[in-house]
């Protein structure tokens, strides 16, 4: 149980760290500044089509297909992780309570 809450904890911060790039940074063909034309989802919801800013992963359900499973595993490796540690400590109760009686 313990290799699976370390393996959520890896998995988690992974997604999230992926859903923090995708939703505020700049990204598309840039301009004559040498800036990127189309800004992250999080900064201005709401582009219009066109101007090369129609990348599939800066629209919302892409994010919001990465923020479920971020959500998801967060939940399960803290329920994994506490899980395992009450695992231990009820395994270590036992083996002390039958080596004093």
């Amino acid at each position: 149980m313990d290799k699976w809450s370390m393996a959520f904890l890896v998995v988690a911060p992974a997604l999230w760290l992926c859903l923090a790039v995708l939703m505020p940074s700049s990204y598309g063909p840039e301009s004559y500044a040498g800036e990127p034309r189309c800004e992250g989802p999080l900064m201005a919801p709401f582009q219009r089509p066109g101007h090369g800013c129609d990348s599939e992963l800066r629209q919302w359900p892409a994010p919001l297909g990465v923020l479920g499973p971020a959500t998801l595993a967060s939940v399960v490796a803290a329920a994994t992780t506490v899980h395992a540690r009450l695992l231990g400590r009820l395994s270590r109760l036992t083996a002390g309570g039958d080596a004093r009686s």
